[in-house]
């Protein structure tokens, strides 16, 4: 059975994507990490595509990196969500991030969105009480 954005399947609960932000310790300052984790918990929100209270954004900066070879500062940002939705939906997901993250000042060579299939039967959650 496949679960879309806009009519999550109750059976299987509410979706919950883990959106994670990677980019080089050296381009970003706190605030601008902070700015950027709010502005696509925002975007994603807004776009309809999962309920604000189940999106989690979290960032890891990197030490050390290549760029084709050369040292142009990048951010590469995974969207992890449960398998079972359509290619339009993902790639809407995509485009949601990425217009989010164009209205910032980032001073990046390229910022990159790659959205993740988790394994819906093998997922596992812990939440004590």
């Amino acid at each position: 059975m496949t679960e879309s954005f806009d009519a999550p399947n109750k059976t299987r609960g509410l979706s919950m994507p883990h959106i994670i932000v990677e980019y080089p310790e050296q381009l970003l300052e706190d605030a601008e990490v902070h700015a950027i984790l709010q502005v696509i918990h925002r975007s994603v929100a807004d776009s309809g595509l999962f309920q604000e209270s189940q999106i989690k954004t979290r960032a890891y900066p990197f030490r050390a990196f290549t760029n084709a070879g050369g040292s142009d500062a990048y951010i590469h940002i995974q969207a992890r969500i449960k398998s079972g939705r359509d290619a339009d939906n993902k790639k809407r997901l995509g485009e949601v991030i990425l217009s989010g993250i164009k209205t910032l000042n980032i001073q990046a060579s390229v910022v990159t969105v790659e959205v993740i299939d988790m394994d819906r039967d093998s997922y596992g959650k812990y939440a004590p009480d």
